[in-house]
Order: structure tokens, then C-alpha cells, then sequence
């Protein structure tokens, strides 16, 4: 044996733990593989998520935009509430219009027929004054045969109201016993002399000639009658073919007004849905950031595997109560024209800022945790490759196996502690798909630092008694 320790004593016991070291060896190389491809994989996810959370740069570029656009949109509420009442005001005009249209031409059609009415009145009394122009010259004919008489009724009633006896300047009355005598011989010849016919059965004269004479003038007035109703009628006929001429002018000056009326309307309506197309399209970017920022303000906070908050949202950051929406002077929320509430798109970017701050943050911690891992896992694949060495070394029975085995068990020892100060027991952040990763590589470093140090025991002892017998077999 070589009294320098170059070698040590090859047992069953170093042989058994030579390749326990070996074989535990090969299984840590193959855990921090594993650990290193999981650290990889979950630093690209991570990255990736940190880009898609970029998107809060549109939502920036979108405040933007609707920040520049805002007064025109308060400007904008204005005017459409004001063409709203001038249109309601055109609309109730028109239907004003259109019904008062309605009723010319009702008037006009009742006016028509009253004129129709009127004219037909007219024919009808055009046709009685022809048919009484006979008896009209009858009773002017009639009263012109009575009117010679009618100073002989006057003597006739002088005669019967004072008797039979002469009267001076009267001679033509004497010898008559009565004034029906003096009727029969004189008045009556004389009415025949004149075309008058009176009939013998006649005996009281003054009420013949009364009644006579009333015939012919009622005669002579219904034919008046009849003349200025007829008159009255063509005058109103006249009248209502004027009125008629009038409202035509005004039903065409109507519909000529109603047709500009309904321009305007359908000029102010198109202008009405052009203004609240703008409106709109000013309320739905409202509504998207109003929903980005909720999705912004609600993003989920980091925990640990004991509970702790690792990386606060920006809902831990700026408080639960905390909102971004406009408030007037009183306190009251503040609406849109279509009564969702206004975001107040300055508190709307103070969301985005701690959104980016909470992102930054989770990158951070994520780096940190990956690089303590990966270092980690690089020291385990070291450790490894040194414990390989040595279990071969030992199976050789090389003295410096037990170097070796001291060094990996150091190594391992303090990766271990690394381990435990860097949360190796259980790290905040999974695959992708939510599976747990460090659970082997923890299992491989206790169980590798174990073997290592039973190694390191096992070696040095051979190594010890390797140097005891050959310092025994140089002293004899």
C-alpha cells in the first residue's frame, strides 16, 4: 500500500456505497436537467405572458385618442340634445301641419259640396222664378185692375157706414137703397169695363177688394222673395267659389310647406343619427377602456406557497376602494349621455401605471427566483458530475476519491442551505400548465448530500485504515 494515501482499502462497504454515489450521482445530472429545462420553460411563459400584459399600451393609446376626442363629445352631448328638442319642434310643426292639411282638405271637400249644394239651390230657385214669372205679371196685372177701385171702396164703406141718403157731391149714388145696390150697378160694370171679373156672390166689398189685393201682392212678394233669395244665393255661390280658389292656393301653399318641412326633418334627422353615431362611437371606446381597466385593476395578485403576498396587483396597490370614474362637485357620479358611468380616463391611466409597476414587479421576482434555481440546478449538475468521479474513484479504490467525496458533500451541504434560503421547499412559480416544479430536484439534492456525506465518511475511514497497514507493514 502507498503509506501516502494514494490509495485506500476496497471493502464491500465502499464498493456498495462507491456505487450508491454513482448511480445517485447520475440521478441528480438527470433532476437538474430536469430542472433546468422547467426553469426555461417557465422564464419563456413568463415572458410571453409579460408581452400579452403589454397590451395595456393600447389601452393607453386608446385613453389617448379619447382624451382628444372628449370635448367634442361634450360638445357634441350639446348640440344632439339640441337638435333633438329642434327636431322634436319640426316634428310637432309638422304634424301640426299635416293636420291642419287634413282638415283644409276636409274643409275644402265639405266647402266643395256646400258650394255644389248651393249652385243646385240656385238652379232650383232659377227654376220657381221662372215657373212664377206668369203669376208674378198675373198679380201685377190683378192689382192693376183693383187699383182704379179703390177710391169707390172707399165710398163704398162711407155709403155703408152712414146710410143710403144723398150725399153732397155723391149724386151718382142717388136713387140706390144701399151701398151693395150701388156695388152691383156701378162698381161691378165697372170692374168688368176693366178686365174684373167679380163674382156675384160677392157682398161684402171691402173685404173682397182686401182680399184681392192681398192675393196679388203675396203673389208680387213671393216672386221678390224669390228674386233676392236667388240673388243671395248667386252671391254665395260666388263667395264660396272664391273661398274654394283661396283654399286651393292654400292646400298647394300647404303641401308645398309640408314637403319642405319633411326635408328639413329628414335633413335634421340624418344629421341627428350622424351626431349620435359619433356619440357612440366616443361611448363604445368609452365602454372598452372601461372594461381594460377592470381587467388592468383586477389582475391578480402573486402568493407564495405559505400564503404571502408576493407581488401585489393593482388592486392591493391602490386599495379596493378606489375606482376611476368622474364625480361632480356634490359627489355624484358622473354619466355618459347613454347613462353608463364616465371613466375618468386620468384615473384610468393611474390603473395602467400600476398595472406596468405590478407586471414589472411579478418579471422581477420571476427573474429571481428562475436564476436562483438555475443556479441552483447548475450547482446539483456540478455536484453531480463530481460525485460520478468519485464513485469511480472509489470503485478504484483511489485514494482521492474521498477528496472528492468531501467536496460533493460540501457542495451539496451548501446547495442545500442555498436551497432553503431561496424557498427550494416550495417555489412561487409552475409550468404552464400548473404542475409544481422543483419536487425532484429537492428530493435529488437531500438524498445526493446524504449519500455524499456517507461517502465522504465511508472513503476517509478506508482511506485511514489503507494508511494504518501500510504504516504497520513498513514498521515490521
Amino acid at each position: 500500500m502507498d503509506i501516502k494515501g494514494k490509495y485506500m482499502k476496497i471493502s464491500a462497504l465502499t464498493t456498495i456505497i462507491s456505487i450508491l454515489l454513482i448511480a445517485v450521482s447520475l440521478f441528480g445530472l438527470a433532476a437538474a436537467g430536469f430542472g433546468v429545462k422547467d426553469g426555461l420553460a417557465i422564464k419563456k411563459y413568463k415572458e410571453d405572458d409579460a408581452k400579452a400584459a403589454d397590451v395595456v399600451g393600447q389601452l393607453e393609446e386608446a385613453i389617448a385618442a379619447l382624451k382628444e376626442n372628449e370635448q367634442a363629445y361634450l360638445d357634441g352631448i350639446g348640440a344632439y340634445s339640441k337638435g333633438l328638442s329642434d327636431y322634436a319642434a319640426g316634428q310637432s310643426a309638422y304634424n301640426e301641419g299635416k293636420a291642419a292639411l287634413a282638415k283644409g282638405y276636409m274643409d275644402y271637400e265639405a266647402g266643395k259640396a256646400a258650394l255644389e249644394e248651393g249652385k243646385r239651390q240656385v238652379a232650383e230657385g232659377q227654376a220657381q222664378i221662372d215657373a212664377n214669372t206668369q203669376a208674378y205679371n198675373e198679380g201685377k196685372e190683378l192689382l192693376s185692375k183693383i187699383e182704379p177701385l179703390m177710391p169707390m171702396l172707399n165710398k163704398y164703406v162711407e155709403l155703408r157706414d152712414n146710410g143710403v141718403g144723398m150725399i153732397p157731391g155723391m149724386s151718382t149714388w142717388y136713387g140706390f137703397d144701399s151701398a151693395q145696390a150701388w156695388f152691383v150697378s156701378v162698381v161691378r160694370p165697372l170692374g168688368a169695363q176693366l178686365g174684373l171679373t167679380i163674382p156675384d156672390d160677392v157682398t161684402d166689398f171691402p173685404k173682397y177688394m182686401q182680399n184681392m189685393v192681398a192675393e196679388g201682392q203675396a203673389k208680387l212678394k213671393e216672386y221678390e222673395d224669390g228674386l233676392a233669395a236667388l240673388e243671395e244665393g248667386k252671391a254665395q255661390v260666388a263667395a264660396g267659389e272664391a273661398a274654394l280658389r283661396d283654399a286651393e292656393t292654400q292646400l298647394a301653399q300647404g303641401e308645398k310647406d309640408l314637403a319642405a318641412g319633411a326635408q328639413e326633418l329628414a335633413a335634421g334627422a340624418a344629421k341627428l343619427a350622424a351626431g349620435k353615431a359619433d356619440l357612440e362611437t366616443f361611448e363604445g371606446g368609452m365602454a372598452l377602456v372601461d372594461e381594460y381597466t377592470m381587467t388592468c385593476f383586477k389582475n391578480a395578485p402573486i402568493y407564495r406557497h405559505n400564503g404571502d403576498m408576493a407581488v401585489p396587483g393593482p388592486e392591493q396597490r391602490l386599495g379596493e376602494d378606489f375606482d376611476w370614474y368622474k364625480y361632480d362637485e356634490n359627489g355624484q357620479l358622473v354619466t355618459l349621455r347613454n347613462g353608463e358611468p364616465y371613466p375618468d380616463l386620468d384615473k384610468c391611466l393611474i390603473v395602467c401605471t400600476h398595472f406596468r409597476q405590478s407586471v414589472a414587479d411579478h418579471v422581477a421576482d420571476v427573474t429571481h427566483e428562475l436564476y436562483m434555481r438555475l443556479g441552483l440546478y447548475i450547482a446539483l449538475a456540478l455536484a453531480g458530475i463530481l460525485g460520478l468521479i468519485a464513485g469511480i474513484l472509489g470503485l478504484a479504490g483511489k485514494g482521492s476519491a474521498a477528496v472528492l467525496g468531501v467536496i460533493t458533500a460540501a457542495l451539496l451541504i451548501a446547495s442545500n442551505i442555498f436551497g432553503l434560503c431561496t424557498r427550494y421547499l416550495g417555489y412561487t412559480y409552475p409550468l404552464k400548465d400548473g404542475t409544481y416544479s422543483g419536487t425532484l430536484q429537492l428530493i435529488a439534492l437531500l438524498i445526493f448530500a446524504a449519500t455524499a456525506v456517507v461517502f465522504s465518511i465511508v472513503t476517509l475511514s478506508a482511506r485511514r485504515d489503507a494508511k494504518r497497514e501500510a504504516a504497520a507493514a513498513a514498521a515490521a
